[in-house]
């Protein structure tokens, strides 16, 4: 396991070769995302203080290094927090550096659905999310006994949220499944298919995910499909800036064919579920439909 040198000594320091620091009086939740964390404060605060390391929407979870001070934060967390599914691996890194009993994690990918090399933007896969709460829930009980009631009534006002943007799923994917729709890497792409919406370009998003140039075929293809309407609207990832997706962004405007921005991490002081609907509204919009 690597850390870089500054990591490494902010480890030294805060005592996490040793234990964690002296715990705060309120136990301590550390997010990897603010997607999730804010799942998690809803749930815990104010029993327990949540703080989210990414919560800046032109940060890439794929590609950020911890800092000191993310060290610093996870020495002294009750519980963490992460999407895992190999998104967040760092922070995963950084709780093992911990000596002493190992905090626990809770990851949306602990869900029953999720495979090995499934899609990992899992704050889009409604099912992923209600499991995470479920199982969020049943961590704070167990963290922190005296407030189990609270975490409890706090978790069924969260789930009942999610079940209102499920519901409106349902209601929009009446109005558009079956319609072709792209994009150009698969963050969205849990929530089309919830949507009933026919995902194409499969192979050039692959490749932007996997950090590769996508083959000059999936490239022809894209081109042929924006060119000819063969597709109702191109989602784009907005944190993602790479001069093939911006093309194809481009020639979409130009073409007319609706552009839809989403993002993997939240813009700041907002709730996942308002972020939901909101992206529902947007979709809604692109498609010539009322919002759910």
């Amino acid at each position: 396991m690597r850390f870089p040198a500054s990591v490494l000594s902010c480890l030294l320091l805060a005592g996490v070769w040793h234990g964690a620091a002296t715990a705060a009086e309120t136990p301590v939740v550390v997010a990897a995302e603010n997607t999730w964390g804010d799942l998690a404060a809803q749930v815990a605060e104010p029993d327990m203080h949540v703080t989210s390391i990414l919560n800046t929407p032109t940060l890439d979870p794929h590609l950020y290094e911890p800092t000191p001070a993310d060290a610093r934060l996870v020495a002294q967390a009750t519980l963490l927090v992460a999407n895992g599914a190999g998104y967040d691996a760092w922070l995963d890194r950084l709780a093992q550096a911990r000596r002493g009993p190992p905090v626990p994690m809770i990851k949306a990918d602990g869900w029953t659905g999720w495979h090995e090399g499934d899609n990992a933007h899992l704050a889009y896969n409604l099912p992923a999310v209600a499991a995470f709460v479920s199982r969020f829930i049943a961590a704070c009980q167990a963290a922190d006994p005296q407030h189990a009631s609270a975490y409890e009534a706090r978790g069924k006002t969260v789930l009942a949220a999610i079940g209102g943007v499920v519901q409106n799923v349902a209601t929009l994917r009446a109005q558009v499944q079956g319609q072709p729709v792209a994009a150009t890497e698969p963050v969205f792409t849990p929530l089309a298919d919830s949507l009933g919406l026919v995902m194409k370009e499969q192979a050039f998003q692959v490749a932007v995910m996997n950090d590769v140039e996508p083959p000059a075929s999936a490239v022809a293809q894209f081109d042929a499909d924006i060119r000819q309407h063969a597709v109702r609207f191109v989602a784009y990832n907005a944190q993602a800036d790479r001069p093939s997706v911006q093309r194809l962004i481009a020639q979409a405007h130009s073409a007319g064919v609706p552009v839809l921005p989403v993002r993997e991490i939240m813009p700041p002081d907002t709730h996942w579920q308002d972020w939901m609907h909101s992206t529902l509204t947007q979709v809604a919009q692109v498609l010539g439909q009322p919002a759910p």
